[in-house]
């Protein structure tokens, strides 16, 4: 753990805040703002403004302010103001400005932006449309970059923009195959079938990782129904002539038409999709923070609200805060790879400071391997279960501490004091109440910890809270993966009273609430559509189990906890949940929708009654509820759908 003195340090948002301050005031005053507002560009920068409301501007600042920081604003409220009125007037310029107001270098500059937006999919291929890089996008995220660069043409800085946030299409080639049956009748030879098989390619869109979202389409073979057509024809036979008598009289012929009917059936072997779309930004957050941007968190946030202003629809941040298993009521196993004596103890800390406790235990691991280093010392000095520097632990305002890397030599009896501790504002604690505030106790170390990731924003920006840690990308990584790893492995069991009564060798109830919606036809907002499950509405969390024991051959999340009706996110399931059961030697498929939060992973072998995840209303939702449907012997569209109410006591 390499924690900096907390006073000195800087968001990454703060310095591109000062870098920007910086270079505007000479660079983009010049640059920037000559083409973008001039007199006529400043005029239609205003009417922009004006059109879209003052109310957009006032989120603008809001936003910038929860994303840089309050108390740095109002250290730097010029700079600020500044940034504001060329940022925001830029954006709205270059991204729904009057194009007749732009002067010529301008209009060439958004025309270009617009072609480069384009260009980031293949726009003869439909189904790339729809994901394209925004061109509001590449103007926020190009203005950043390009104040922080400041070396290159405003075209260039739009085309590395542009390629660097284009999605990533995938796609297959599938087998598929006409069958065809055909039988000839004729007259005067009986019926006769043959059979012929042509195959043929099918390309096919797999998947696609845009900046906002991803999608996933699986595939399953489909037969077509028979089509069958009927021909009638005849032909015309020649025969030898015959005499009263039956006998053939030489050089004579008659004709005789013969009547051939020839039935053909045909159907195909073809593939038929099912879509999974997610709100997933992870290949906006990995590529602003790699190569050539390096942008860091703030920044990232920075860019997020300036196109939120011009109109886009943006929820990095919501993202950010990921699919958290806080305040479960229930019983928590880890799996194999965390050891469980601490799991109390991670568990208790998760309660006291709003940490996930898979968090918490991974930087655990990475740290001392759950204590299993030999010293626990690190090089600079870090020191006990989880690596606190001592000014940290003890608090930087400690006199020794000052202009320090964060290790000082101090004796025991100060740097583990309590009231040490609370007077120089260090982050030890005394979780065991004995009198002493050590790194080198477990549930100190470990309570420590989670305070620490509290204090630097966990419940609004994991990643940020983790760098805070330690001072590095890879480390974010190391404990991101792990922590991962813990959460997908360990088992939750709700506590009694929340989930209905178990039924062995038959179905149980998914969830406790009351059944508000059935199978069958129904009518939202006036609209009709087909219900093809159940819903059960109870409150936030409201656990949610297997109803049969089997394996989970699907797991979504990362869509906002709060849907809307008709929204796509996870293909309108919301964060959601399939499980293959078999019950009575039959196989079914379940599906579980709009999840809060999900606490198992695909592949994941369940009982009867383990918890998937808490209900919620993510996805296409109008309140909160589950959306149970059942299938048998598999989930293939709706073709093998079942009433659910016919097999499980609902």
């Amino acid at each position: 753990m390499l924690h900096e003195k907390q006073q000195n340090e800087q968001s990454a948002g703060g310095k591109a805040v000062k870098t920007a301050g910086k270079k505007l005031a000479k660079r983009a005053a010049k640059k920037a703002l000559k083409k973008a507002a001039t007199k006529a560009g400043a005029k239609a920068a205003a009417k922009v403004a004006l059109k879209t409301g003052l109310s957009l501007i006032g989120k603008a600042v809001a936003g910038l302010v929860g994303f840089v920081g309050g108390p740095f604003i109002i250290g730097a409220l010029i700079v600020l103001a500044a940034l504001i009125l060329i940022f925001v007037a830029v954006a709205l310029l270059f991204s729904i400005g009057v194009e007749e107001e732009l002067n010529e270098e301008a209009y060439e500059l958004k025309q270009y932006i617009a072609a480069a937006a384009d260009s980031t999919v293949d726009m003869s291929k439909p189904e790339q449309i729809p994901y394209k890089v925004p061109p509001a996008l590449i103007i926020v995220a190009m203005e950043l970059y390009d104040v922080e660069t400041g070396e290159m043409t405003e075209k260039e800085t739009v085309d590395i923009v542009a390629n660097a946030l284009k999605p990533e299409f995938t796609y297959s080639t599938r087998q598929g195959s006409i069958e065809t049956k055909q039988t000839v009748c004729r007259e005067d030879e009986g019926c006769k079938t043959t059979e012929s098989t042509t195959p043929f390619e099918i390309d096919v869109f797999e998947s696609v990782q845009a900046w906002d979202r991803s999608l996933v389409n699986t595939y399953e073979p489909y037969f077509t129904e028979w089509v069958t057509t009927t021909r009638v024809h005849y032909e015309q036979v020649k025969e030898p002539k015959r005499d009263e008598f039956g006998k053939i009289i030489p050089g004579q012929f008659v004709y005789r038409d013969i009547k051939v009917t020839t039935k053909t059936k045909t159907r195909a072997e073809t593939f038929v999709s099912d879509t999974i779309e997610t709100m997933d930004y992870s290949h906006y957050d990995m590529v602003l923070s790699g190569e050539p941007f390096n942008y860091g968190q703030q920044d990232k946030l920075f860019v997020e609200a300036l196109y939120a202003v011009t109109g886009g629809e943006i929820h990095y941040k919501e993202w950010l805060t990921g699919n958290s298993l806080i305040g479960f009521n229930g019983t928590v196993t880890p799996g194999s790879s965390v050891p469980s004596q601490y799991m109390e103890i991670y568990l208790a800390a998760e309660k006291a400071y709003r940490v996930d406790w898979y968090y918490i235990a991974a930087i655990h691991y990475v740290e001392t391997g759950f204590s299993t280093h030999p010293t626990m010392i690190s090089s600079v000095g870090a020191e006990g279960h989880t690596q606190f520097m001592p000014c940290t632990w003890m608090g930087w305002s400690y006199l020794g501490c000052k202009g320090s890397n964060g290790y000082v030599s101090v004796s025991e009896s100060v740097k583990y004091n309590p009231i040490t501790i609370d007077k120089y504002g260090g982050f030890g604690i005394d979780a065991d109440k004995n009198g002493k505030a050590s790194p080198w106790d477990i549930k100190d170390a470990i309570f420590a910890t989670a305070s620490y990731l509290n204090a630097n924003g966990f419940s609004k920006n994991i990643d940020k809270s983790i760098r805070a840690y330690n001072h590095s990308d890879i480390y974010v990584r190391d404990v991101k993966a792990a922590a991962a790893r813990f959460k997908t492995e360990a088992t939750y069991m709700p506590g009694g009273g929340d989930i209905p009564a178990l039924a062995p060798g038959s179905f149980m109830r998914p969830a406790v609430g009351r059944n508000t919606s059935g199978y069958g036809g129904r009518y939202i907002d006036g609209e009709y559509s087909y219900h093809y499950g159940v819903d059960i509405a109870s409150g936030q969390g409201t656990p949610i189990v297997a109803v049969a024991d089997g394996v989970v051959s699907r797991a979504v999340s990362g869509c906002p906890p709060k849907g809307y009706y008709g929204s796509n996110c996870g293909g309108g399931w919301g964060n959601h949940v399939w499980v293959k059961h078999t019950v009575g030697g039959a196989s079914f498929e379940a599906v579980y929708g709009h999840f809060a939060r999900i606490g198992v992973v695909q592949g994941q072998i369940i009982k009867q009654g383990q918890f998937l995840g808490g209900m919620g209303t993510s996805g296409s939702s109008t309140g909160v509820h589950l959306h149970f449907e059942l299938h048998s012997p598999v989930r293939s569209g709706y073709r093998n759908v079942l009433n659910p109410t016919l097999y499980i006591p609902m």
